[in-house]
């Protein structure tokens, strides 16, 4: 591993193990949580399981004892939210077979993309293009999926990590200048705090809309991945002194 994919990797651990130590979890389960993350990964990618032996070094009796246990824990959220949200991603250029869109989720089994389409299909977001294969398609260009509301802020983050992880491989190790990534500091008053949330509503995401409309017809639009946050820093800030202290 080179210097520098060393300290980025060190880098975007950090908070996992801050997160981790808030929480009171031993190093040995956080040890394997990184072990099924990187099984997680090396799936969404489409690798087989003897690929994955021999890409994280690890035994075929491993590999599918990784695969049980991210289905048994971590899949659920994925199928109920996250699946469908891919699937809208993939489509927001061009309709797309139903073999098509599984054969771009490859840790996803055949028949749960087919339940997600269906799912999708029932409550409006997509629409069957019939032909000789049928097509699914948008029924709108913008969606603010609702569901169980802890699912939803897991898939949520899900997506907030994949966005900073593409952001620093784009900008920091490629050093692509279309990609941004600035960190800003600054106080607001407490009255001042839904400002940020109007700006975003108001100014921010319809102009992300009419970005999206423009971008449709032109085959040099690239896809673009936005995420925008906020939070009180409280614990920066100074303590009062105590005024009995000598």
């Amino acid at each position: 591993m080179s210097d520098t994919l060393d300290r980025i990797t060190y880098a975007l651990l950090r908070p996992a193990a801050r997160q981790a130590l808030r929480g009171g979890v031993a190093l040995r389960e956080l040890k394997h949580k990184v072990e099924l993350a990187y099984y997680h990964e090396a799936r969404r990618r489409g690798l087989k399981m003897r690929e994955i032996s021999e890409q994280l070094a690890i035994s075929m009796s491993k590999v599918g004892a990784l695969s049980k246990q991210l289905k048994d824990h971590f899949r659920q959220p994925e199928l109920e939210h996250g699946l469908q949200r891919q699937i809208l991603s993939l489509l927001w250029a061009v309709p797309l077979t139903e073999s098509r869109i599984a054969g771009a989720l490859p840790e996803f089994e055949p028949e749960e993309v087919s339940a997600a389409l269906a799912a999708l299909v029932e409550h409006g977001g997509l629409e069957v293009i019939t032909g000789r294969t049928d097509r699914y398609r948008l029924t709108a260009q913008a969606y603010r999926m609702t569901t169980d509301p802890w699912l939803a802020r897991l898939d949520g983050l899900n997506t907030l990590l994949e966005h900073v992880e593409l952001a620093v491989q784009t900008r920091l190790v490629e050093g692509d200048p279309r990609a941004m990534v600035r960190n800003v500091y600054f106080n607001a008053r407490p009255e001042d705090l839904g400002r940020l949330q109007q700006l975003y509503e108001e100014q921010l995401f319809p102009l992300i809309i009419a970005l999206d409309a423009q971008a449709q017809d032109d085959p040099q639009a690239v896809p673009i991945r936005l995420s925008v946050l906020w939070a009180p820093d409280e614990a920066s800030q100074p303590e009062d002194e105590d005024e009995d202290d000598s």
